[in-house]
Order: structure tokens, then C-alpha cells, then sequence
């Protein structure tokens, strides 16, 4: 029997060492266990951001995209010029095999970001921060990379909700005139763990 991760406290940290860790254990089962648990954050956000973007030929980087099923959910809207990133090696030859990116980019943490400002239009992030992922740190990263007017669509879950720093980084944003929020709309994350999560587009000012 597959060991199961879910169940095990990956929602308490987001250390660099125990998400790496946590994702190189986890790439083999985690199509498997994640559908189990009716893993929702994908279709929502692909859903919201084709109601929201009348382009489907945008270039959109799927940030943290793991095993790719945050650009499968893209794909089936109609988004098709996706490129992928994550640290995970592992988790990226899950993702090769898939056949939906146009290009993929592994990140190494220790060296700098290869991704410029302005590359993208549209950089989504699933599950992307929060504990048992990226910390809230990334945001600003990912902010740097936008030109005015680009559009960070993410999602923070329950348990990155009830941590007052994420909330308060994406407040602090918007109060600042940095960013204009554009959607907010709480749903379902992993039903099979009674997850929610508050799925946000924010629109670089």
C-alpha cells in the first residue's frame, strides 16, 4: 500500500527543506491521492479565469505547477499557450509526460530566478503558497515578475487562511495601491479533507 500524505501533517509547514522533501516522496501517488479527494482548486481557477479573460492564446506560467494538473484544468478551458514551473524535478517529469506545456522550467531555489518581468501576462498559482508549499515570501517574487497590468490568480487555503501573515501580505498590497483586486470567491480545495480555500485574481497596478 502507497504511503498517504495528505493525512499527515503536510499542512504545517512550508520550510523550504520539508516541502522539497514532502514533493520528491510525494510525485509517484499524488495524481492518485489528490483526485482521490476531489482536488477542486484546478477547475476553479481555470473556470474563473476564463470567465474573467476573453484571450485564450495569453502566455500563462503556471507557477508551482507540479504534476500538471492546474494546466490540465487550463487546457480543458480553452487556454493553450501554458509553460510550467516548479523546484520539484520530480514532479516535473510527472508533468513531461503529459504533454501540456508548451515549454517547462525547472527553479532552483539557490540560484537566480530565471524568469524576467513581464514573460508573462498571467501567472497562476494552485495551491501554490501556503503551508506544505511555497511561503508567503514567493508572493513578492511572483509580483516582481509582473508588468503593470499583469494578473497573479491564486488560491490560499484554509490552513493559510488562519495564518494572520498571508492574509495580512495581500491586504497590505492592496491598501498600498500596489494591486487591484479583481476577484475573490471562496469554494472547495480537497473536500475529501473538509478544505476550503479563497481563490483571488490581482491585477498589477
Amino acid at each position: 500500500m502507497s504511503k498517504k500524505f495528505l493525512n499527515s501533517g503536510i499542512h504545517t509547514s512550508s520550510s523550504r527543506d520539508f516541502v522539497k522533501t514532502l514533493y520528491m516522496k510525494w510525485a509517484e501517488t499524488y495524481d492518485d491521492e489528490i483526485n482521490e479527494n476531489q482536488y477542486a482548486t484546478p477547475t476553479r481557477i481555470a473556470e474563473i479565469l476564463r470567465f474573467n479573460i476573453s484571450n485564450t492564446d495569453l502566455r500563462i506560467l503556471d507557477y508551482g505547477c507540479g504534476t500538471g494538473l492546474s494546466g490540465a484544468a487550463l487546457l480543458q478551458v480553452g487556454f493553450n499557450n501554458l509553460v510550467g514551473a516548479d523546484s520539484s524535478k520530480e514532479m516535473l517529469s510527472k508533468a513531461k509526460g503529459k504533454n501540456i506545456y508548451q515549454s517547462l522550467i525547472e527553479l532552483n531555489l539557490d540560484t537566480t530566478n530565471p524568469i524576467s518581468k513581464g514573460d508573462y501576462p498571467i501567472i497562476i498559482g494552485s495551491g501554490l503558497i501556503g503551508p506544505g508549499a511555497a511561503s508567503i515570501e514567493l508572493f513578492d517574487t511572483i509580483m516582481s515578475k509582473l508588468d503593470i497590468g499583469g494578473k497573479f490568480v491564486f488560491s490560499l487555503n484554509d490552513a493559510a487562511l488562519s495564518i494572520p501573515a498571508y492574509s495580512a501580505k495581500l491586504n497590505n498590497y492592496i491598501r498600498r495601491g500596489k494591486v487591484r483586486l479583481r476577484f475573490k470567491g471562496y469554494g472547495p480545495h480537497l473536500p475529501g479533507i473538509n478544505l476550503k480555500a479563497m481563490i483571488y485574481i490581482l491585477e498589477k497596478k
